[in-house]
């Protein structure tokens, strides 16, 4: 019987899409469940997102400094739980260029063009990994952002 559960599993389309992660059972559940919903694009890195807004200007270098809204909360608390840090309850965007953030976010700026809005599912390995951060982030973490690019540095923001 356990044979036939561990082939069901690697055979579905979820658990093909979905990296081996360090996750705990129940969110790697939700990575292989959020990997299937419409919209949903996997990159082999592992990262996942949708695309909420669409942007309209150009897209910025490692390098280049950007004015971000975003808001994160773990993988348990989605999609309206507690967050543990926004940039919206602050009331002020935070800038930032890719190469200073999680990998994650270096990965989906440099995708993402100016005046986009996206949903990022971020499983430990290109987040915080085994790294506990504060209280509100436990290690091996998945972590969801809804993320949205104002403006960078030198990039258009209408092309």
């Amino acid at each position: 019987m356990l044979r036939v559960v561990i082939l069901a599993a690697l055979c579905s389309p979820a658990a093909a899409a979905v990296k081996a992660t360090t996750a705990n059972a129940a969110e790697t559940a939700f990575l292989e469940k959020y990997a299937t919903e419409d919209g949903a694009v996997v990159k082999e890195s592992g990262l996942m997102y949708k695309v909420l807004k669409e942007g309209t200007g150009g897209s910025p270098q490692l390098a280049t400094p950007c004015s971000c809204h975003y808001e994160g909360r773990l993988a348990s608390n989605y999609p309206d739980g507690k967050t543990f840090d926004s940039s919206y309850a602050r009331g002020s965007p935070t800038t930032f260029a890719p190469r200073q953030v999680i990998g994650a976010w270096t990965e989906a700026m440099q995708l993402m063009s100016v005046g986009a809005k996206w949903e990022l599912v971020c499983p430990p390995e290109i987040a915080y990994g085994s790294r506990a951060m504060g209280r509100d982030i436990p290690a091996n973490s998945v972590l969801v952002f809804t993320m949205e690019m104002l403006s960078c540095q030198g990039v258009e923001s209408e092309l």
